[in-house]
């Protein structure tokens, strides 16, 4: 190769010069790796409930430096929607943009896949089922697969949850009342906040959300229980009264 061909393409020294000046969440946990960070840290530091979003994250690093293909469809599409506000608004070599318009492919390919969202779908509903079994008393929150798909502010990341309590059996709870609001598939349980006096706490949850102007659903047959919020929110929530954060299935929403 000729001086005048100039240097050779290399895709992790260039996305890793891109996530230096990245502000986003995305570029905070690559210096935060960078410094040696771990994931619990990374979450004291982002505040946090949980560390699973900065595993999340670092498999996203991994996907833009490499080209690795997630195995979950959900990580995959959200991995490609971050592809794609990369080619729309950053500035890219020819190489690079080739790189991952080639990939953003790949990512959606992978999101799309029925049978693996199927397969995705099912562990996390036995997960659900095992968690419910307990009986445990508490504050706990649901949501349905498609509004992990497709969040319902796309903006935030915040999607419709069920914030709601149960102090007997929460399996049968939920899916009583899914059969009166008709809901379309099987409830994905993702916390639990265990707490004897589940009623009174649940008012206090649904008056925080009110206050922070996370709105409820305004459908008729929606029920007074699904708001737009997120995982981190409700996790902080919960800390402030001093309650344990039970992850069931680690879908962490809204925590751009």
């Amino acid at each position: 190769m000729s001086d005048m061909d100039g240097p050779a393409f290399d895709r992790r020294s260039e996305v890793e010069t891109l996530l230096e000046v990245d502000q986003s969440l995305l570029g905070r946990v690559y210096r935060y790796d960078r410094e040696g960070m771990t994931p619990q840290q990374m979450g004291e530091e982002e505040g946090f409930a949980t560390f699973s979003f900065a595993y999340k994250y670092l498999t996203f690093i991994r996907g833009l430096t490499t080209g690795h293909v997630p195995t979950s469809p959900t990580v995959s599409k959200e991995l490609a929607a971050k592809v794609r506000v990369w080619l729309k608004r950053l500035e890219l070599s020819p190489q690079l943009r080739a790189d991952l318009t080639t990939y953003e492919g790949l990512l959606t390919s992978r999101a799309d896949d029925k049978v693996a969202q199927a397969e995705e779908t099912e562990v996390a509903v036995e997960t659900s089922k095992r968690a419910e079994a307990t009986g445990v008393p508490g504050i706990y929150v649901y949501t349905l697969p498609h509004y992990l798909r497709y969040p319902y502010d796309p903006a935030t990341g915040r999607t419709l949850l069920k914030v709601g309590h149960s102090s007997v059996d929460a399996y049968y709870r939920v899916n009583s009342q899914g059969r009166l609001t008709a809901l379309p598939e099987n409830p994905i349980l993702l916390r639990i906040y265990p707490v004897d006096a589940s009623a009174s706490t649940e008012r206090t949850f649904h008056a925080w959300l009110r206050d922070a102007d996370h709105p409820g659903s305004r459908a008729d047959r929606g029920g007074s229980e699904w708001f737009v919020t997120s995982t981190k929110f409700l996790d902080r929530v919960a800390r402030s009264m001093n309650l344990d954060v039970q992850v069931v299935n680690e879908f962490e929403v809204g925590d751009e």
